[in-house]
Formats: C-alpha cells, structure tokens, sequence
C-alpha cells in the first residue's frame, strides 16, 4: 500500500498519512523491533527442558530423530557454531521468527495487505510471541508454511516451474520440521481439488519425494522408529474429558485470550472470494478439527495448532477489514490489552524466582541451573544416567557440557531418542543412577532436592549398556489363555557395533500393556545365557508368559533389566488378545 497525499481511506476508515508513509520501511521497523525484543528474551531467559532436548539432539547431526525431524537441531548446530550460551541455542529460532513476518505479509492477498492491521494483529497473537524465541521443531515449521503461502499465492496467479521449485522446498522443509506439515498440504489441496490435476502439482510431489529419501533411508535403516511410535507404540490413556476442553481452552488461550474470542464470535459471518482465502479456511478449520478429534484419544499440546497462525492472521484481517466500524474499535481495544499483557508476561518471565515460577512447568527456565549444579556437585566425574526423562539428561549436559549423561526409559515412561543413542561410552563404569521414583531402593543414595526437581543419586559399580541389545519374539501367538503360561521363544540380538557381555547383572522380564503407563508386569525375571555377543550375534532362549487374568486386547512388551533398573522397550510391541477358557 503506498504513501499517499493526505489521508489514506481503508474500509472505511481513515488513517492518518503520519501513521504510515511506506509499507516497507513500517514493516521492516516492526520486523527489527521484534527481532531484539527476542533476542533480549532469549539472551536472558534461561532454558527449557525441551529446548534443551532439541540441543541435544544437535550434538549429532543426522537425517533424522526418534520423535522429531532434523530441522531445529540443525538451526541450534548453527546458532551455536558462534558459542554456547542461551542466545546462541535460541538464535536461528529468533531469525526465523522474524523473517516469517515478511513472509506472512507479502504471502497475503493483495486487499488484506494493510499493514496497520496486520501489525496490531500479529503482536497480539500470543503464541506468536511464544514461539518467537523458544526453540522447538515450530518455529522452523511455521516459517516453511510462511514460505509455502507466500509462493501458492503466486502460484495461483502464474502457474510454472520457478513458483512450483519454491512451492516444494517450502514443503520439504516443513516435512523436515515437524510431521504436522503434511496438514498444510493435505488441507489446500483440499480446498482445490483441481491441483490434482495440474503437472506441476506432480512435479512437486516428485521434487519432494527426491529431496525426503535421505530423511526415510535414514528411517529404514533404523527400522522405521518414528511411525512406529506414533503409530503402533504410542499407547492412549484412558479417555477423560479434560482431554477436549482442555485442547479447546487451549485454543482460546494461544490465538489471543481476548481477541480469540472476537474471532471465533465472527468467523462464522466471513465470505470467502478466491482460492487463496478458500485454503486459509480449510487450513485453520482443518487443523483445529484435525487435533480436536485427536484430543478424543489422547492429550494434544495447544501449540500443535501453530502451523495454522498464517491462516489465522489472513482470516482475521478479512473480519477486519470487512467489518463493521464498531467491530474495529472492539478488536483494537482488546488487541491492545493483549498486547499489554504479553509485555507483561514476557517481564514476568525474566524475574528470578518471579510469580512464573509458582507454576511447575516454568520452573526449569529459573531452576533447571540450580539443579543441574546440585547434581554435579554430587556426581563430579561419574557419569549420571537419568531414568524416564528426556529433559532431565538434556539439562544437566547443557549446562555442564563435560559431563557424561544419557537418559534411561523404562515401561513405566515412553522412548526418546536416548533409546537410540549409543550407551556404549559407559561400559564398565561406575555410574550414578539418577531417579525420582521411591519404589527403587526406598532410602538409599544420594538425595537431590531444588526447586525444579527432586531425586536421587543411586551407583551402579558396574553398568552394562544395553540400548543395543533388542528382543524379537520368534513365535508370536495372536491368542494366549488368561491366567497360563505359554512357553515363548525369543532372541536377544546385539544389534550395535560393540560386543556386549551378558553378566550377571542382566535379566529379562515381560508386561502386558493397558495404556499408557499402565500395565502388568511379570513376577519372575529370567537369567540370560552367561556370554558374549558380537555385533549381530543373538542368544535364543524360551520363558514362560504368563497371560493376565482378565480377557482382552493387550500389547506384550519384553525388556532387559539391568540390575535394580526396571525393564525397558527391547522388544517392539506385539499385539496379542487373551481369551478365557
């Protein structure tokens, strides 16, 4: 919208020629304005436990994670190739964030591009502001759907191969962010079912297909661990209700508080005039109804919505726009107090041992150090290996970067990418076993107590690694009578590059799975074969399971213990129904 002579008339309204005098230079303001406030944000905010998570996973770059795509850990790689430090883990999230303002704006049609609105709009939003600075897969994911909208909206207008090349690196790195990318695609080619029959929809498919083969060999090689957990080991919990209103509060919080609820009073009114705006509709409708279905099975995190914001901001602005002259003044009123509230929060957040902390999942930006000190202060050189927490391991190595560390999931917790991790570096060593539980070894070892997280500190003289060691069933029964044993066969495959001495220490035990974190556990552990297995050697031996006494589906896991240390994912998970006879 260029500077005009006097007064410049949108809508309706009148804004003032000394409140813009050129589009680019206000929006490149807002975009440096933006850009130290979260540079301040994430200078001095301290960390989060999956924050620190992601660094991890940054120490070793690969195609691909347990749970997660490659792109956040690589923009961490980068951030921190100029230094260690909280700014450096956060800056590529930083730049991404800002940079995806220019993108959103210009990926706008033509007649919402009035940039007064768009600003007040986008700063309001609080989720926006959230992840601005705090670094997990979204950011990079919400910048990649900036890029894509940004380029279908030329697309539309001039169908070739330069916007079709844009349109599949936007795709292929929203797929290399965070798997949710594939309901940005989904839902637009909905909206136009016509691109099915464009060559250069194929064209992009095939580009993308080309540039994903690193990322699914490298899932192949690994034997496909990310679907499988999403889709065969991610057990449910028992449904309750605040499953769903809990996701739909959520929702209300994340895209406001206060201007949200002006959005969903009058999205229903809105009329949709192009392709464009047709997608946008489908996108934010799509996604919001994708995970409140999802939030019938499972909890689903408010922010899972975010790939949605760019439709958010294009159907808000049309309300705006299109609206009433009351409706204007209502949003700037409660845009403004949204406004003023997240600068609040955003001071709030920076107080040491400020009124955020009352709330236990923000402790770890203000105590996670604290905690992670008291625990080497404790352990000194001894390598600490922490039970059922990916965040825990993470913290204590990014905030002692010499220490050694690797996070241990037993049946009562779920996988991380520490199941994949080579455990190897601990053979032998004397180590700590660090956990929260007081069923293991009730009154022993060395208590650690803080604000952000209480434990203890349990040796093990002699550890064996065991993540490369894995279980496969070799007769796998669809049915098993309830209450009787049935003789099974297993192997026990040393599936990693290292031999691995079957001592004393380890032992194998079973549990048939409910739901998540619930389970029956078998009474007996069974002796392994006293030997050592070579890279790729196996041990066969045959136990007895036992099949729990109510009839139903179940999921029968097997695991090695390592002494006192609870079982945990050898096996995958094998699906077996028992029967009353």
């Amino acid at each position: 919208m260029a500077a005009r002579a006097g007064i410049l008339k949108t809508t309706g309204l009148t804004i003032p020629k000394t409140a813009i005098q050129n589009d680019n230079q206000l929006l490149v303001g807002f975009m440096l304005v933006w850009l130290v406030l979260n540079l301040l944000q994430a200078a001095f905010l301290g960390l989060d436990g999956d924050e620190a998570y992601y660094w991890m996973l940054a120490q070793h770059i690969q195609w691909s994670y347990f749970d997660h795509p490659p792109m956040v850990a690589l923009f961490i790689r980068l951030g921190e190739s100029l230094g260690h430090g909280f700014l450096f883990t956060r800056l590529g999230t930083v730049l991404l964030s800002t940079l995806s303002i220019a993108f959103v704006y210009k990926g706008l049609p033509a007649y919402l591009q009035q940039l007064r609105w768009f600003i007040i709009l986008y700063a309001a939003t609080l989720v926006f502001n959230v992840y601005a600075f705090i670094t997990t897969p979204d950011a990079c994911l919400f910048f990649f759907a900036a890029l894509f909208f940004w380029r279908y909206k030329h697309f539309l207008a001039k169908e070739n191969f330069s916007n079709s090349f844009w349109l599949a690196l936007a795709i292929t790195g929203m797929f290399y962010s965070k798997y949710h990318g594939v309901l940005l695609v989904g839902f637009v080619v909905l909206s136009n079912l016509r691109l099915l029959l464009n060559k250069y929809c194929w064209l992009i498919l095939l580009i993308v297909i080309l540039l994903f083969i690193p990322h699914l060999y490298w899932q192949y090689t690994h034997d496909w661990p990310t679907l499988r957990f999403h889709l065969i080991e991610r057990i449910a919990k028992q449904y309750r209700i605040n499953f769903t209103t809990d996701y739909l509060l959520g929702q209300i919080l994340i895209w406001g508080p206060l201007i949200s609820l002006l959005f969903y009073a009058s999205v229903f009114k809105l009329k949709i005039k192009d392709k464009l705006m047709r997608a946008h509709l489908f996108m934010f409708a799509g996604t919001l109804g994708f995970f409140l279905f999802s939030s019938f099975k499972n909890t689903v995190e408010p922010h899972w919505t975010l790939i949605a914001g760019i439709s958010y901001i294009a159907l808000f602005l049309s309300l705006i726009i299109n609206g009433t002259e009351k409706f204007r003044k209502l949003f700037l009123k409660t845009a403004y107090i949204n406004i003023v509230l997240i600068l609040l929060a955003r001071i709030i957040f920076l107080i040491p041992s400020g009124p955020a902390n009352l709330i236990k999942h923000f402790r770890s930006f203000s105590y996670a150090k604290l905690w992670a000190d008291e625990v080497y202060a404790r352990a000194g050189t001894t390598p600490v290996v922490f039970s059922n927490s990916y965040s825990a391991p993470s913290l204590y190595k990014y905030y002692h970067p010499d220490a050694q560390t690797i996070g241990y999931n037993d049946k009562s917790y779920r996988k991380t990418n520490f199941n994949l991790m080579d455990d190897h570096f601990l053979n032998g060593h004397r180590v700590f076993y660090y956990t929260q539980s007081n069923a293991i070894a009730p009154g022993q070892g060395i208590p650690v107590d803080t604000k952000y997280n209480t434990g203890r500190l349990l040796p093990v003289e002699h550890y064996t690694p065991v993540n490369a060691l894995r279980i496969h069933l070799l007769n796998t029964p669809k049915t098993m009578p309830a209450s009787q044993p049935v003789t099974l066969s297993i192997a026990v495959i040393n599936k990693g590059t290292t031999p691995i001495v079957l001592d004393t220490a380890l032992s194998i035990d079973y549990a048939f799975l409910i739901e998540k974190y619930n389970f029956i556990n078998s009474d007996t552990r069974f002796p392994l074969p006293r030997k050592t297995l070579a890279p790729g050697d196996s041990a066969v031996i045959k136990i007895p399971v036992k099949a729990p006494e109510k009839p139903g589906k179940y999921r029968l896991l097997f695991s090695v213990v390592n002494g006192f240390i609870p079982g945990n994912f050898a096996s995958n998970f094998y699906g077996v129904q028992v029967i009353r006879k």
